[in-house]
This record gives structure tokens, C-alpha cells and sequence, in this order.
């Protein structure tokens, strides 16, 4: 009789070994393809994060330096790590805050930096932010980019940590034709405007 293929041979539960704890970082989700969100990522998160086959990670928090673990984790991966102030809402009415905002949509926006992952430190306020923006750039009715805002960040920022009234009322006010990008780079999913 001819033995089994190795494949089929009965194997005992001490011999599996089980698979890597995959934990994503907080308010960790999907935008788009090619673009995700989330809070801070630590190192519990760096299995998980490095599935993603990620090319760019976008920080728009405040912050003197970049966490020593998550820049090890860039370097390690060589990974291009940019870096945005947005935690500030009223000053997007000021053309260098609104400069700096223009700047990260066009990284974001850029299919050459995909897939990425845009993060604040909680995964709620200015990351909700940039992303309330992309959603604008599809063409989501306000209404659904509010709600989808509080879903991660509680209504109107009621939890201390979400998109604020000066947020709000920027992207109500905000024109996705003003941000200039590479139109050969937009993702299709970001040409609902006419890009």
C-alpha cells in the first residue's frame, strides 16, 4: 500500500502551530483601495499593518517627533513617512493651514503612494477630517460624510476627540476642484467630481 502525501497524512494538534495574533490599530478601517485610517499604530499592530503590503504612511497629529517604534517600523519596511499638522481646525481658514491640507489630500490622492495608511494618534479627529475630505471627492451627500465621522468619533466630536464645529463647517465649505493633484495619479474611485 503506498503511503499518504504529506499533505493528506493525519497531523496531531500538538504539531499545528498557531497562527500570529493579527490586531489592527485602533479605528482601524478601510477609505477606499489603497487607503487606510486609524489611530496611532504600536507594536501590537505591526503584523497586522505589514499584511498590508503598505507603501506610505501619512501622520496628520501634532507632534515633535514620530513615535520611536512606528519610525522603526517605517525604516524597517522602507516605508516614506509623511508628516501633516492638521490637528489645528481653524486654521484651515488660513491659507498656510490650508496649504498643509492640500498638500496631504495630494499624497493621499496619488495612487504611486498606495496603498498607504493616514493616522492622528486616536483614529478621530484629524484623520476623520482628512477623510470627511476624500469622501467629498467621491461625492458623498454631507449628510453621509457627517455620519460616518461620528461613527468613528462620536456626534460632532461629543467624545472630546472628534471633528469640531470649525471642521464641520470646512468641509461643507470645501471644493474638491481647489486641491491640485496629478490627474494621471487620481484613483478612479476619486473621480466622482470631474476630476
Amino acid at each position: 500500500m503506498a503511503a499518504l502525501p504529506l499533505s493528506l497524512r493525519p497531523t496531531t494538534v500538538a504539531s499545528l502551530s498557531p497562527p500570529p495574533v493579527l490586531v489592527p490599530p485602533i479605528n482601524f478601517a478601510l477609505v477606499a483601495p489603497g487607503v487606510y485610517r486609524s489611530g496611532h499604530p504600536n507594536r501590537r499592530n505591526f503584523g497586522f499593518l505589514a499584511r498590508l503590503g503598505l507603501k506610505t504612511v501619512v501622520y496628520v497629529e501634532d507632534g515633535d517627533e514620530y513615535r520611536k517604534d512606528g519610525a522603526d517600523f517605517v525604516a524597517q519596511h522602507g516605508l516614506t513617512l509623511h508628516r501633516f499638522d492638521l490637528s489645528d481646525e481653524e486654521a484651515l481658514f488660513t491659507p498656510s493651514g490650508r496649504a498643509r491640507l492640500y498638500q496631504a489630500l495630494a499624497v493621499l490622492l496619488d495612487t504611486r503612494n498606495h496603498p498607504l495608511l493616514v493616522h492622528d494618534d486616536t483614529g478621530k479627529a484629524a484623520v476623520t477630517l482628512v477623510c470627511a475630505l476624500v469622501r467629498c471627492f467621491q461625492a458623498w451627500a454631507l449628510t453621509a460624510v457627517y455620519a460616518e465621522g461620528d461613527m468613528f468619533a462620536g456626534a460632532g466630536g461629543s467624545e472630546g476627540g472628534g471633528v469640531g464645529n470649525a471642521g464641520r463647517e470646512f468641509i461643507a465649505m470645501f471644493d474638491p476642484t481647489s486641491v491640485v493633484l496629478d490627474r494621471g495619479h487620481v484613483p478612479p474611485w476619486a473621480r466622482a467630481r470631474g476630476l
